[in-house]
């Protein structure tokens, strides 16, 4: 929670802080100005206001959100009209096939090379690789022929002789997937950084972060580290994902148990090694692995 003696408040905003550091440059280079980046942020404290709400077949206070969020009144009912229906979120069938998606083209398990292998379609009895194997693990509790067929009717993929179903590279395929990219990026954002601001602020979270770090490597090692780390994290995700999907967890029948999303994100990343005193040549990186539990 911060330093002995302060205040959840003042650890929230330190975070903020740094996390606006590293927004800004991002803003500042998309030609995204201030102003636009408010207004952005004024409309998402008006959402998050109103999901803690929530209650069926009742409509967010106002007023209620006014004062918790500072927001005039009247701007707060402009912008609760003017959110769309049906807020993004990982649940909805095309939410369920961009996650299907994604794994197709990264997950080592179904790539070959960096691009996405040709698929059985499968059914419930099939034994490998499939299509139906890779909703089931990337989309749980989505009949596998929703997927299938949706995938059909956008075009995102061509039926081969042999019965399998290919990847098909084109313009509407390569939209499909620089959204999904997006989609899951921005999903991941905020996976970090909600867990990030839980550890800040509560005692009893249960996110763990854990962090393996290079001391300073040179340049012309770069390369190698990046494929070993790149290996080894394609390897424990696909482990770990198969864990976490796998059919020990699964509750048949319909329960009031409340249902809890799980996971795990990981990532990397370079910059500049601190300077000794005397070193000019400025080659050496810092590596970071970070992995959330």
């Amino acid at each position: 929670m911060g330093r002995a003696g302060e205040s959840p408040k003042s650890a929230v905003l330190k975070v903020a802080y740094a996390a606006f550091e590293g927004i800004a440059p991002l803003l500042i280079e998309q030609g995204i100005t201030s102003p636009e980046a408010e207004a952005l942020l004024r409309a998402v404290c008006v959402r998050a206001a109103a999901k803690t709400q929530k209650t069926r077949g009742k409509r967010p206070n106002v007023s209620r959100i006014s004062i918790k969020t500072g927001i005039d009144r009247h701007t707060v009912a402009e912008l609760l009209r003017a959110a769309p229906e049906g807020e993004a979120g990982f649940t909805s069938r095309r939410d369920s096939m961009s996650r299907v998606i994604e794994g197709w083209l990264s997950d080592p398990e179904y790539t070959e090379r960096g691009q996405p292998r040709d698929l059985d379609i499968g059914d419930p009895g099939f034994k490998g690789r499939s299509i139906w194997s890779l909703v089931k693990r990337y989309a749980p509790g989505v009949w596998p022929r929703l997927i299938i067929d949706e995938l059909i009717r956008v075009d995102c993929v061509e039926t081969l002789a042999n019965g399998q179903l290919r990847w098909k590279s084109t313009q509407v395929s390569k939209g499909i997937s620089k959204r999904v990219t997006r989609g899951v990026f921005g999903q991941r954002m905020h996976d970090a950084m909600r867990s990030l601001f839980r550890d800040m602020t509560h005692t009893d979270t249960y996110h763990k972060w854990r962090s393996a770090q290079s001391s300073e490597i040179a340049a012309e090692d770069l390369p190698l580290i990046r494929k070993m780390l790149r290996d080894r994290l394609d390897s424990m995700f696909a482990w770990m994902t198969d864990e976490l999907n796998s059919a020990r967890w699964r509750r048949d029948g319909i329960t009031s148990d409340p249902r809890v999303r799980v996971g795990l994100c990981g990532f990397t990343f370079e910059e500049p090694a601190p300077r000794d005193v005397g070193n000019d040549d400025g080659a050496t990186k810092i590596r970071l692995s970070k992995r959330r539990f």
